[in-house]
């Protein structure tokens, strides 16, 4: 498959994937399910857009060449090949900021998501925290990249490049600084819910879908790690390019995945998203002993909440008391989708 058509399909992918999202959450909210439409929500949107800009660049930049060549390559080029190259290494900066964009939208949609659902809990302190990070982190690799490893920052598409300046087309220390920044604050983001679904005591098999559609973020970081490898080992080498693209549309389509349960759970009948609503309910009783369960919503706030459209994550998990014990509540609403059954009347406890 041609880059052209690798890039554009995988970006096709991604737009499959927002679409859903958002029919997902029509198949709840209803008509004008868009009045509540959520900060992430429009995030992804722009997401969406700026990973269209990594598609186009792309292809850009294979069409015309740049100035990431072998020294004394362009030695002999006609007047139209250093055009060709100049535009194609103005489009190697968009590419970086496109990528950079596309990434970090994506980080802060899951982070606004983990707002909500940690709210009130001790967890949303990390959730801060890392939000934090991500901004500085955000604001270092941009201050970096376009005022410090390259300078004057017009080196970036002088073909050929001025001796010396070996920075402005081998990215090497803008590869490094982004790789290290983007991938720990992956790592951070995947440390907040993943410890807080396992301490609870949902059914295993509740624990291991939740925790797997948490953990699919790892896939995101070794792609990253793989792409800057092959920037290293294939030095020259347009291969790089076909990594972004699957780098950026993983980060896009990993992103939606959890909110599309309303609409699998249409499309495949399903009753309960951990497989069979009535057996879970049955087994997992009141959540163990005699303690009393603790209130579940009415009918008319499940109603309200399937109309707001909320996810698994903003209703599932809400404060109960001082020592953090979390409800989950009885056929909370999951995925912008319909709602689910985590098991009647059970009660979790985070220690």
């Amino acid at each position: 498959m041609s880059l052209v058509a690798c890039a554009w399909t995988l970006w096709a992918v991604a737009l499959v994937a927002v679409i859903c999202r958002f029919v997902s959450r029509r198949l709840l909210a209803g008509p004008k399910f868009w009045k509540d439409l959520k900060a992430d929500d429009y995030l992804m949107v722009v997401a969406l857009v700026s990973l269209a800009g990594v598609a186009w660049s792309t292809n850009e930049i294979a069409a015309n060449g740049s100035n990431y060549v072998e020294e004394g390559a362009t030695e002999g080029w006609s007047e139209e090949q250093v055009a060709n190259a100049v535009w194609g290494s103005k489009m190697l900066v968009a590419l970086e900021e496109f990528m950079i964009s596309t990434l970090w939208l994506v980080k802060f949609c899951l982070l606004i998501l983990y707002g909500r659902m940690t709210s009130g809990l001790r967890e949303s302190l990390a959730v801060k925290v890392t939000v934090g990070y991500c901004i500085l982190a955000f604001i270092a690799v941009q201050v970096l990249y376009l005022g410090v490893w390259c300078r004057p920052i017009y080196n970036y598409w002088a073909v050929p490049i001025p001796p010396g300046h070996d920075q402005c087309k081998n990215y090497h220390n803008h590869l490094i600084t982004i790789t290290i920044l983007h991938v720990s604050s992956d790592l951070m983001m995947l440390a907040i819910p993943i410890p807080m679904i396992i301490r609870t005591r949902l059914p295993i098999r509740q624990k291991v879908i939740l925790c797997g559609v948490f953990s699919l973020g790892v896939l995101v970081v070794l792609l990253a790690i793989l792409n800057r490898v092959f920037n290293f080992v294939m030095p020259h080498d347009l291969v790089f390019l076909a990594w972004y693209n699957g780098e950026a549309s993983t980060a896009v389509i990993i992103a939606n995945l959890p909110f599309l349960w309303g609409l699998v759970r249409r499309i495949f009948g399903f009753e309960s998203w951990g497989g069979s609503g009535g057996t879970d309910q049955k087994k997992n009783g009141a959540g163990g002993g005699n303690a009393p369960p603790p209130t579940i919503g009415s009918a008319k706030q499940k109603s309200r909440r399937q109309r707001k459209g909320e996810s698994l994550f903003d209703t599932a998990f809400s404060r109960h008391d001082s020592a953090e014990r979390i409800t989950v509540k009885e056929d909370v609403d999951v995925y912008y989708g319909d709602s689910i059954e985590l098991g009647e009347r059970c009660r979790v406890t985070v220690s």
